[in-house]
């Protein structure tokens, strides 16, 4: 089974040499220097409001043999835990496949993931990191993650899956944790909660950022599944995390009083 685009031509041009010249105007230039990752938390709004954080991201992986996806379910359907159970899934610059054995590692370490494509059938989430990586022009694989819970029990019990899962599959695999910052309130306030935000990411503390999510009202639709991938960088030895880039809907579109937050954060050993 191919799970199609769902997104293209809405998030990102859906043909492909518009595509690619559209992730090369994205692009960092001069390239920056690559780093060896354990994890990473991009951005997943449309191209024109997220694309360049994002590209900063990517711009500063090593390339990997695998990288898990984990992101929020914003539909709602599915499973809490939902991962990918297609054979690969399709953009405008090909097809990736799924890693299958990572993939069936991960679900029997976690008792509460289930294999559901309902849950990513239309969510944008995951889908609009693959031209990302699609632009190294290397062979890779991933895995696909939803989480629709905040419940920190669930979230680490996933991150540990993932990091076991990790640990014994001996190849290199990257942690990307999709999330937006601060959604719809005005630009001081969006810095200001975003700011709260991360600290937590850059001090690897992903009970810390749950909490601050939920004490201070910060609508992070990635909080769970970046609090996932911190569990695992730091259970895999992480020891840092640094911002690569961070920017608002409001250098894009103008509007100062309905503002979303955008950071790339890279964590290393």
């Amino acid at each position: 089974m191919i799970r199609k685009p769902a997104v293209a031509g809405m998030f990102y041009k859906a043909e492909a040499e518009e595509l690619r010249s559209q992730m090369e105007s994205l692009w960092p230039h001069p390239r920056p220097q690559t780093h060896p990752c354990l994890g990473a938390m991009v951005p997943h709004a449309g191209y024109v409001y997220s694309g360049r954080v994002a590209a900063g991201v990517y711009a500063h992986l090593e390339p990997a043999d695998t990288y898990i996806l984990i992101g929020p379910n914003h539909t709602g359907l599915g499973e809490r835990l939902a991962l990918a159970a297609a054979d690969a899934w399709e953009t405008p610059l090909g097809r990736v496949p799924i890693n299958k054995k990572l993939s069936q590692e991960i679900l029997h370490r976690c008792e509460f993931i289930r294999e559901d494509n309902l849950a990513h059938r239309d969510e944008h989430s995951l889908e609009v990191q693959l031209p990302f990586l699609q632009m190294t022009d290397r062979p890779f694989s991933i895995v696909g993650l939803l989480v629709g819970t905040g419940d920190m029990k669930i979230i680490k019990g996933l991150g540990m899956a993932v990091a076991g899962a990790v640990r014994k599959a001996g190849q290199k695999i990257i942690i990307l944790a999709s999330s937006d910052m601060n959604h719809f309130e005005n630009l001081e306030q969006t810095r200001r909660l975003d700011h709260l935000a991360l600290q937590k990411v850059l001090a690897l503390d992903p009970d810390g950022l749950m909490e601050i999510v939920s004490r201070e009202n910060i609508s992070m639709c990635g909080a769970a599944p970046a609090a996932a991938m911190l569990a695992a960088a730091r259970e895999l030895g992480a020891q840092n995390a640094a911002i690569v880039d961070y920017a608002t809907s409001a250098e894009a579109g103008g509007d100062e009083e309905r503002v979303v937050g955008y950071a790339g954060v890279i964590i290393t050993p």
